[in-house]
């Protein structure tokens, strides 16, 4: 796993605690930090994970980074 995706998976885990836990301005620092991420992310990056990150698919694109899915694999709903 690229550099950039293991804090951006590093990123999502954060993003998704703090909004488990309701903590409004740890919230907002997580989405911003996914946000950079997001841009900073190659041209290599998996077609499912840059579909899910654009629909802010947040859990999605962890269990993606998480499980080690083809990057091959790509979306299935006409975008």
């Amino acid at each position: 796993m690229a550099v950039i995706e293991q804090e951006l998976r590093e990123a999502l885990q954060k993003f998704m605690l703090t909004t488990a836990g309701r903590q409004p301005d740890q919230i907002a620092n997580a989405l911003n930090r996914i946000l950079q991420l997001e841009q900073q992310l190659g041209l290599d990056t998996p077609p499912m994970l840059r579909h899910y990150l654009e629909r802010r698919s947040y859990q999605k694109a962890l269990d993606f980074l998480n499980a080690g899915r083809p990057e091959t694999e790509t979306p299935q709903c006409g975008h």
